[in-house]
């Protein structure tokens, strides 16, 4: 399973008086937007996210080995 360890918070910005965060998978392309009250809470939900669309870290792994250098969150 995908950890916090693997995840970069990039950017907390306001969207129609909503707390959101942009968090990316290091050494991949994956950027997840979420709605959250804290950095903590959005770490979770995206974890959450990651878990339903079934990111394992068998896949990450493999992911990062094809993205390699070009990976947008290192």
């Amino acid at each position: 399973m995908v950890s916090r360890n693997d995840l970069t918070i990039l950017e907390e910005y306001n969207f129609y008086g909503e707390k959101r965060y942009r968090v990316c998978v290091k050494g991949t392309n994956i950027v997840i937007n979420v709605k959250a009250n804290d950095e903590k809470d959005a770490l979770t939900k995206t974890l959450q996210i990651l878990e339903q669309v079934g990111l394992t870290e068998e896949a990450l792994s493999e992911l990062r080995n094809i993205i390699g250098d070009k990976a947008l969150c290192k």
